[in-house]
């Protein structure tokens, strides 16, 4: 089975994605999140609107995590096992801010939905990357087209 390529952005750019999504989950979590009191339940009325944002903001900072330490030389599970624990990590941190808040409050639900969506995250990473090539990339004009 031939696998996919995919670039590998310098260290820089990719740890500026982990702080771009951090930053992102920290606003949305000290202020009003998006669509407060307008949507009661999320895509398939399965789960409500919050419940969905804090499950996949949560497997986005997972993923962006692990793409960041995708170079790291340590073995693909402590990896993961670290990427989990950073984003459970700081989904605990944010409740913790939140019981500080007036207009919040902290619920252990969200820290388990945040846990939840970072384990799917990291599962779902396991899976890519072992059908995926990684490349390294230094420049944006070095991103290589597919092969048809």
């Amino acid at each position: 089975m031939r696998r996919l390529r995919l670039p590998l952005v310098p260290r820089w750019l990719r740890l500026a994605g982990v702080v771009a999504v951090a930053s992102t989950i920290l606003y949305y979590s000290v202020f009003t999140p998006p669509g407060s009191g307008v949507i009661r339940t999320g895509p398939l009325g399965v789960f409500p609107y919050g419940t969905w944002l804090h499950g996949l903001a949560y497997a986005g900072l997972a993923v962006t995590l692990a793409y960041a330490f995708q170079d790291s030389p340590w073995r693909d599970r402590t990896v993961l096992g670290v990427v989990f624990l950073l984003a459970v990590g700081y989904g605990g941190s944010i409740e913790l801010l939140q019981s500080t808040l007036d207009a919040r409050t902290a619920d252990f639900g969200d820290l388990l939905t945040n846990a939840v969506g970072a384990a799917v995250a990291a599962v779902c990473w396991r899976v890519l990357t072992r059908r995926v090539r990684f490349y390294r990339m230094r420049r944006v004009g070095e991103i290589e087209a597919p092969v048809q």
